[in-house]
């Protein structure tokens, strides 16, 4: 049994995976690191422990004193060259995250011939993979949330709740939701694009994170919308 942990931001995501398929999953918020211990009560050693964290080494240190019940090592994620098939083209592979490197290892077993590869969560990056196996190079942007929270605190009339998609928004809420949105939609097609001008296929997007579902109807051509590639990536990586 592989347990697989994906630190973000925002959650801690966990699964067992035996090999052929998950046996549980679950997660905490990234602020109640200390309760991973209870989420695993009960279940059986794993034989290896693969994580990938972007959280910070506080929440590091905490995984690894939670993980001593087990008296074993935590395998960290990180980016390399070149590992399960995808090649690393960011003039400094090791600075890019380890959750997106992870999710592009699982988006090259999905996807062969390319692919824009998309997580919508606090930050959402967006990750051009190409039919070659290639990382050719990736955005960020603020999330959702994170976009809506710098527009109201850097204004004074404009708030950071309510609002419904509109494509002809009537009313400052609307306004809001839809232009972060629009520009976050944006973000992916432009991606999309600039990727189908160096193949010869339209890649497909693979879509996920907790802002997925609301940026999904907004989105053209082939879209994949997935649970979670990170924890899938991370389990290629300790089965590799």
């Amino acid at each position: 049994m592989i347990l697989a942990v994906d630190a973000g931001n925002t959650r801690i995501k966990w699964g067992f995976h035996d090999g052929k398929s998950w046996q549980e999953r679950g997660w905490v918020a990234t602020s109640d690191a200390d309760r991973l211990g209870d989420s695993w009560e009960g279940q059986a050693q794993p034989g290896r422990i693969v994580a990938s964290n972007v959280a910070g080494p506080d929440v590091a240190n905490q995984m690894k004193e939670i993980c001593k019940r087990w008296a074993m090592e935590i395998q960290w994620a990180a980016a390399e060259q070149s590992q399960c098939g995808v090649r690393n083209s960011y003039e400094n592979p090791v600075q890019l995250g380890s959750d997106r490197w992870a999710a592009l290892i699982a988006a090259r077993s999905i996807a062969p011939k390319g692919c824009v590869v998309v997580n919508a969560g606090t930050a959402m990056t967006v990750d051009a993979l190409s039919a070659e196996g290639v990382f050719l190079g990736g955005l960020i942007v603020p999330g959702l949330a994170t976009m809506r929270r710098a527009l109201a605190e850097s204004t004074a009339a404009v708030g950071a709740a309510g609002g419904s998609f509109r494509v002809f928004p009537g009313n400052t809420a609307d306004a809001v939701y839809s232009g972060v949105l629009s520009a976050l939609a944006g973000s992916v097609g432009r991606m999309i694009a600039e990727l189908s001008k160096v193949q010869s296929e339209t890649p497909i997007c693979l879509l996920s994170g907790g802002d997925a579902k609301f940026l999904l109807p907004l989105l053209s051509g082939e879209v994949m919308m997935l649970d979670n590639l990170v924890l899938d990536g991370l389990i290629r990586i300790a089965m590799a």
